[in-house]
């Protein structure tokens, strides 16, 4: 039998009114990036007065109003009685506008954007088991998965995973052939290409907005003579003994079916090179999904990966834990598959080889 937790009803009543508040904290941090509003308020020194905000952001001083009472109580704003200055609470700046930040976070409150308007769709799934197909989360999804990511492709995986596997960093340094499975918005592709600089990259995504933009970044970036963006999914792939390095970052659950996924990537690379798969690093048990950091996970499990799985039919439900991975890692006949260790909390990573 299930023991109850000593909590008293009022003690519960105040966790309710808690949700509610970190909802409208949310909600104004979104505004506050789509307006523009933290944008305007972290480039004036002093800060922002309500009538000077609404001058800079062309948004209506009445609504600014309660946004920004709203930001001041959500911890998002910090204000100035005598002078009547709103300015950034310490390191929103970083954590909300800088894409550079490890821990840039604006794509959690993209998210919740995202999640609101399709609330009433996951309702109606949940009674009728269908899904819904990743255009329907409309281009704000593709954002929300670019700023989830940028900062882990560009720190993360040239300062953190590939110091992990030396024998690849040395190799590719000489040049190569990289592939990027689930390239997304380009990201990836942009910062692969720039860390290995005498080697070709390509990025390969079903999805075609992702695809529009990733290309548009390659060549904003000017490198387009060797970094290429392709819309096609992994399970399509036909390549044969093409790649020297193969990598899918946080996007094997997204296949719609890993295991075919996996079993092209052996395929496709070179004999001796190298896979390297990142993932979400989920509880293995459902006792230890607990606190916010599961919470957050287990939401998004429930908003965005099973109706997209379903949808597809694919194989994929949700994040996929560590004895997964391995299991189709070596089901697709790939060899040496070991977890990397990590003092990063956030990921897993496993490497394997042809």
């Amino acid at each position: 039998m299930l023991q109850q937790s000593a909590v008293t009803k009022d003690e519960q009543a105040l966790k309710i009114f808690t949700w509610a508040a970190g909802a409208a904290s949310m909600r104004a941090a979104y505004y506050g990036l789509k307006l523009g509003l933290l944008r305007a308020i972290s480039l004036a020194p002093t800060g922002l007065t309500v009538d000077e905000l609404a001058g800079e952001t062309a948004v209506d001083a009445r609504y600014l109003r309660a946004w920004a009472k709203t930001a001041c109580a959500g911890e998002i704003l910090e204000y100035d009685a005598e002078t009547e200055r709103f300015s950034l609470a310490p390191f929103i700046d970083a954590l909300l506008l800088d894409d550079d930040d490890f821990q840039y976070s604006a794509g959690l409150i993209t998210n919740f954007a995202v999640e609101s308007r399709l609330a009433d769709r996951i309702e109606e799934c949940m009674r009728t088991g269908e899904g819904i197909p990743f255009a329907d989360y409309g281009r704000e999804m593709v954002e929300t998965i670019h700023a989830f990511s940028k900062a882990a492709y560009e720190l993360f995986l040239p300062s953190v995973l590939l110091p992990e596997l030396p024998d690849l960093g040395r190799r590719l340094a000489e040049g190569g052939t990289i592939l990027e499975l689930g390239c997304g918005a380009g990201a990836g592709l942009v910062a692969l290409a720039r860390t290995f600089p005498l080697c070709s990259v390509t990025g390969l995504d079903p999805d075609p907005t992702s695809i529009a933009l990733a290309r548009q970044r390659i060549e904003s970036s000017e490198l387009a003579d060797r970094v290429h963006a392709e819309e096609m999914r992994a399970e399509d792939l036909t390549s044969e003994d093409a790649f020297d390095f193969i990598y899918a970052q946080i996007s094997l659950h997204e296949m719609d079916d890993a295991r075919v996924a996996l079993t092209n990537a052996r395929r496709a690379l070179k004999e001796e090179g190298t896979l390297l798969i990142t993932e979400i690093r989920g509880p293995e048990r459902i006792e230890d999904a607990v606190g916010p950091y599961n919470a957050v996970l287990a939401h998004i499990d429930l908003f965005y990966e099973i109706p997209q799985a379903l949808v597809k039919d694919g194989h994929a439900v949700g994040f996929f834990t560590a004895a997964e991975i391995e299991a189709m890692a070596s089901a697709a006949g790939l060899r040496n598959i070991r977890e990397l260790s990590l003092e990063q909390p956030l990921y897993a990573a496993f490497a394997a080889e042809k």
